[in-house]
């Protein structure tokens, strides 16, 4: 027996669910770092991003997907095909929820569209730390009523409840399979991306307008001087002219907080001191173009 060759599972696992129920703080706690951004602010994910988490037993391919909503402009069309684009090739679906209870309308629309197909589904009834009486019980039993529901496993995000059991389910219904990714590879997108990402969850921090929604982030340049200094020039750019006076704020106050609390979660991520440099720009109506949605949002 000592000689069996050891099990070695691996795929691709996509992680749907409606806006702010918890899919990034979910791949961030079991990735055991943050990779991706996390806000209060509804859509704050937009693109399709794959953590890699490797074990000696199995790796994991998360693709984390916007959150599902019922779109109102061409943006948010764009997230919600992203999230169905992301789903064609998954070996395992991760459906995610809150205990409200009940099957939730856009839950229930968006797991019938998962019955055409044989990959497992597995809900994960989050925040269940903020479950009250007998709202945990009766979500579990709402969904288990679900036909393609193959399992439930009620978790924590925040606090870890449940989390290695989530994590061990997944494992459990992956294909056997070589690794897809080299041990080390943490995530598929590149340091300018994450920048951008950071610079956006920023923005939404330190903004309590409707700008999250209209605004995106490029990296313009991103250089390493001899002395190991990072310097960096990255560029907001929003849809209106008065968005613009917003982020900026009175005597640039809005700007540089934004920068300052970017500027420190960059320096972890590079683990270099940075300087960072932020302008803002307008592009009228780049959220109702199809073209500029793509190009500023990183799109394939």
């Amino acid at each position: 027996m000592g000689n069996e060759a050891r099990l070695f599972r691996c795929g691709f696992v996509g992680v749907l669910g409606q806006t702010n129920v918890g899919k990034s703080t979910f791949l961030n706690a079991v990735m055991g770092e943050k990779l991706l951004i996390t806000s209060a602010r509804p859509q704050s994910t937009r693109n399709s991003i794959r953590c890699v988490r490797t074990t000696d037993a199995s790796q994991i391919v998360f693709v984390d997907t916007p959150g599902l909503h019922r779109p109102r402009n061409r943006l948010g069309r764009h997230l919600m095909r992203e999230a169905s684009r992301s789903m064609r090739d998954v070996d395992v679906v991760v459906y995610m929820v809150e205990p409200w209870r009940t099957v939730h309308e856009v839950d229930r629309a968006a797991l019938a569209r998962l019955t055409r197909d044989e990959r497992p589904v597995l809900v994960l009834v989050n925040k269940i730390d903020r479950a009250r009486g007998g709202d945990l019980e009766e979500t579990l039993l709402a969904y288990a009523e679900l036909e393609v529901v193959t399992e439930l496993i009620p978790m924590s995000a925040v606090t870890g409840q449940g989390l290695d059991e989530a994590v061990a389910t997944i494992v459990a219904h992956l294909p056997e399979s070589p690794p897809l990714y080299p041990a080390e590879t943490r995530c598929d997108r590149t340091e300018s991306f994450q920048i951008e990402e950071i610079i956006r969850e920023k923005v939404m921090e330190v903004t309590y307008e409707e700008i999250p929604y209209s605004l995106a982030v490029h990296v313009k340049w991103l250089r390493e001087r001899e002395d190991g200094l990072v310097e960096i020039q990255a560029e907001i750019i929003v849809d209106r002219d008065s968005q613009k006076g917003i982020l900026i704020g009175r005597g640039a106050s809005r700007v540089r907080s934004i920068g300052a609390r970017a500027r420190r979660d960059i320096e972890r991520l590079l683990r270099r001191h940075v300087f960072l440099q932020i302008v803002v720009a307008v592009r009228h109506g780049w959220t109702r173009s199809d073209a500029e949605i793509r190009e500023l949002t990183g799109a394939a």
